[in-house]
């Protein structure tokens, strides 16, 4: 797996990491205002580490 700052590896694990914080806020917060959220600030995230690296190619 390549770990380098341009690597696909350090993509793949800040996904995962989102992911399970995703998972996590599912299994924790009650449905609602915070929730949702919460959940447009994963997704904002996980755009963002999506557009950092196809940026990098």
């Amino acid at each position: 797996m390549d770990l380098s700052p341009a690597g696909s590896g350090r993509m793949w694990i800040a996904l995962s990491v989102v992911g399970v914080l995703a998972v996590l806020i599912w299994l924790t917060m009650e449905p609602g205002k915070y929730r949702s959220l919460t959940w447009v600030f994963m997704g904002y995230f996980a755009f963002r580490i999506l557009l950092g690296r196809y940026r990098s190619r």
